[in-house]
C-alpha cells in the first residue's frame, strides 16, 4: 500500500483544498524526488534508523533520570537493523573507499556523501559545492542539502581527533587565519570558521576523486 498525501490542485486560488495523491507522485509534481540509487536507499534507511535509535536512547535516559529505573523498551531489532545496513553500506562502497586516504574518514561517512550527492551529479564543483551548502551562494539563498552538512561535520571532528596530516594541518592553519582577520570573535566561532573551511576543502578532494562524465 502506497504513502498518500494532501496535494494543493490549486493552493492560488483555493488554498483549502487538498487531494490524497501517492507520495512519490506528489514528490515529482514539486521536483523534490530522492535521487534513486541501491546506496542512496540503504544510506535513507540507515539514516531513519539511526535517528530513531538516538531519540529512544535519549528518551530513556531522560526517563532514567525522573524515574531511577531504565525502561525495557526493546531496541535490539532496531540496533541489529542498523549493524545490517552498516554492513551492506560497506558492501555498496567497498570499490570506492579505497581511492580516497583521509585519516578519520568512516565508511559512513563517504556512503552518505556518494549517497546524496555523488560528484558524478554535477557539472562542476561550484554546482557540487552549492548543493553541499559550502559556498557563500547556497547558504544565503538557504536551498542547499540538509543531508551533507551533519555529514561533514562529523567527519571534520574525525578527522581532527585522528590528526589526518593533511587535512588536521589544514585546520590548524584556518584557525590561525581567522584569529588573525577576526581577533575578537569566540573560540567556538574561530574552531567552526576553521571546521568549514576544512570541509570545503575535502569536499573539493571527494569531487575531483569521484567525479565521472556521464
Amino acid at each position: 500500500m502506497q504513502t498518500t498525501e494532501n496535494h494543493h490542485p490549486d493552493k492560488k486560488n483555493k488554498p483549502k483544498e487538498t487531494v490524497p495523491i501517492p507520495r512519490r507522485e506528489h514528490q515529482k509534481i514539486h521536483g523534490i524526488e530522492p535521487h534513486d540509487t541501491p546506496l542512496s536507499r540503504t544510506m535513507r534507511e540507515y539514516d531513519k534508523v539511526n535517528a530513531f535509535l538516538v531519540t529512544m536512547k535519549n528518551w530513556s535516559t531522560a526517563y532514567q533520570k525522573d524515574f531511577d529505573t531504565a525502561p525495557d523498551i526493546g531496541l535490539e531489532k532496531a540496533l541489529s537493523l542498523k549493524k545490517s545496513l552498516t554492513k551492506e553500506l560497506a558492501v555498496l562502497v567497498k570499490d570506492e573507499l579505497p581511492k580516497i586516504h583521509i585519516k578519520g574518514l568512516s565508511t559512513i561517512s563517504l556512503a552518505g556523501i556518494l549517497a546524496y550527492a555523488h560528484p558524478s551529479r554535477f557539472p562542476s564543483k561550484r554546482k557540487f559545492l552549492f548543493y553541499c551548502g559550502y559556498t557563500q551562494a547556497s547558504l544565503e539563498k538557504k536551498t542547499y542539502c540538509r543531508r551533507i552538512k551533519p555529514i561533514m561535520y562529523n567527519l571534520v571532528g574525525s578527522i581532527i581527533k585522528a590528526k589526518d596530516p593533511k587535512y588536521y594541518a589544514l585546520y590548524l592553519q584556518f584557525k590561525e587565519d581567522a584569529k588573525a582577520r577576526t581577533p575578537d570573535i569566540s573560540k567556538i566561532a574561530i574552531h567552526r570558521i576553521a571546521m568549514n573551511r576544512t570541509a570545503t576543502f575535502i569536499l573539493k578532494e571527494i569531487y575531483s576523486l569521484f567525479r565521472v562524465e556521464n
